[in-house]
């Protein structure tokens, strides 16, 4: 269980390269929770992905980046079940009891992440995770899917308010 102001929350594992290691993107998301960790703006960073099968492990993966990178173990919290943003910000709060958090990923995910973390209750700011140089079609991708993505987000956000017990009838 987490103290409330004391989360770093590294959002959502974009993948693995084939070779087994990290994408450049999610890459760049642990390294700016390790930073904010050991700049002393968070005490404890969730990481939070899929784990669709033995050999698919996002957050093991960003984990032991982390611990590379010299975070203590103790100050990691791992959420295996974030399979969408929408379940690792519900994982979030009903798990680890966050109601504070600094979401962190790239600025083209950030509004809708944000989005989805204050409509469940959880005081949210974001910070934008380090861009490197990524190639110009994976940039478009990235752009382009966060308008469905963000649709989607806003269509769970109404059915989640929407089935919400609302008095006696």
């Amino acid at each position: 269980m987490l103290s409330p102001s004391s989360l770093s929350q590294l959002f959502w594992g974009p993948g693995w390269k084939k070779n087994g290691t990290l994408s450049k993107v999610l890459r760049e998301r642990v390294q700016s929770a390790v930073w904010l960790r050991q700049s002393g703006k968070a005490k404890q960073i969730l990481l939070s992905g899929e784990n669709r099968w033995i050999y698919y492990d996002e957050p093991l993966g960003m984990k032991k980046t982390a611990l590379e990178m010299g975070v203590n173990s103790e100050k990691i919290l791992i959420d295996h079940d974030g399979f969408r943003s929408l379940a690792t910000c519900l994982n979030a709060r009903d798990q680890f009891g966050a109601t504070e958090a600094i979401l962190i990923t790239q600025s083209f995910h950030l509004p809708r992440v944000l989005f989805l973390a204050r409509s469940i209750g959880i005081h949210a700011v974001g910070v934008a995770a380090t861009h490197e140089n990524h190639r110009l079609d994976d940039v478009l991708w990235w752009e382009l899917r966060e308008i469905p993505a963000t649709l989607r987000a806003i269509f769970d956000v109404l059915s989640l308010r929407a089935s919400k017990p609302r008095g006696r009838a």
